[in-house]
């Protein structure tokens, strides 16, 4: 067994497992959940402007079960070669560049103090 693959044991004990191409479990709710609010109402609204309800219903989850393989597989792409919870710091990041979600990360620089005197 080599030196190398000892190293990372710790970090993929750590990490969620991963479930379908590489995306972990909570990152396949938040696909299925994106889809599911986003695409079968958009389709239950279109199949029933032609007078086919349930079959909008139908297409709809055909339409997330998609979305989920598509969407999991742009997250595999974005997640190749990046440390854990690379991309998610990206999303947070960009969200408080859109002024979306205020984020805790400092981003600027200058010089700190940590509030302690010196006492002579």
């Amino acid at each position: 067994m080599s030196m190398e693959r000892n190293e990372l044991l710790p970090l993929r004990l750590n990490a969620e497992p991963s479930i379908f191409r590489g995306c972990s479990l909570s990152e396949l709710m938040m696909l299925v959940t994106i889809g599911a609010v986003v695409l079968v109402p958009a389709s239950i609204i279109i199949c029933g402007l032609f007078g086919y309800l349930m079959m909008g219903v139908g297409i709809g989850l055909l339409l997330v079960i998609g979305w989920v393989v598509i969407g999991a597989t742009v997250l595999q792409k974005l997640k190749r070669g990046r440390p854990l919870g690379f991309y998610q710091l990206r999303l947070r990041l960009w969200l408080e560049d859109c002024h979306l979600k205020k984020s805790p990360f400092i981003r600027h620089s200058r010089v700190w103090d940590v509030g302690r005197r010196v006492r002579p």
